[in-house]
């Protein structure tokens, strides 16, 4: 994987890409399809799939924003399992960023069963 394979975009352009995600979408909290976590583990998914593995739509919160953002879903896909931080470093990007930090923040509040606003609030304060 080369950070050439998705596009660039800037830290404002990420968090102006969050916070449309959670205006948008300020009451969900995040459950993963049926098929994708049939136990209920609260595992979360940054691209969501159909009953045979293909991608179909982004998912998790930071998912919704790195797909707006341009990265396609296939190669987002590659990155489940990890935290945020290990997702912007699978994509070529820095995990170490205060970008990467901050939305590992929104995803870990997310991931306990917060709200998007709840999470975004918890990060950066009251969403405006």
């Amino acid at each position: 994987m080369t950070a050439a394979t998705i596009p660039t975009f800037t830290e404002k352009e990420a968090l102006a890409t969050l916070k449309e995600v959670v205006k948008e979408n300020p009451d969900t909290v995040y459950k993963a399809p049926f098929h994708m976590d049939p136990e209920r583990t609260g595992s979360c998914f940054y691209v969501h799939t159909d009953l045979e593995g293909n991608p179909m739509s982004a998912g998790c919160i930071v998912g919704q924003v790195l797909h707006r953002l341009g990265v396609p879903l296939e190669v987002l896909k590659g990155a489940e399992r990890l935290s945020a931080a290990g997702a912007f470093n699978y994509l070529g990007l820095d995990p170490d960023s205060r970008l990467a930090k901050q939305l590992s923040e929104v995803q870990f509040q997310q991931d306990q069963g917060v709200t998007w606003e709840g999470a975004y609030a918890h990060a950066f304060g009251k969403l405006r």
